[in-house]
């Protein structure tokens, strides 16, 4: 992103994009979405948010030039990681 250029927002109605890091996350949660973000995307990825739940972990990084929203749930040890993009369809 430049300087004057803000991320994509995420899609309205869609689940709160979190920016803040749970320190209770562990890294290898962290690092698993981002390694399965990296490799289906182009562009850098930047993790800018992290929660946990008892049903699962989820990351919210950000993608590209635009910061394209993404959200990632996995496991607490980093199994099994899944990728959604949190954008509206519309402003690709």
């Amino acid at each position: 992103m430049t300087e004057t250029q803000s991320p994509m927002q995420p899609a309205p109605g869609g689940p709160p994009f979190i920016q803040t890091i749970d320190p209770s996350v562990s890294s290898a949660a962290i690092e698993s979405c981002r390694t399965t973000l990296a490799a289906q995307t182009q562009g850098g990825v930047q993790v800018v948010g992290a929660e946990t739940s008892r049903a699962a972990t989820a990351i919210y990084m950000r993608v590209g030039a635009n910061g394209a929203p993404w959200r990632c749930l996995v496991s607490a040890d980093g199994s099994n990681p899944s990728v959604m993009f949190m954008g509206s369809e519309g402003a690709l």
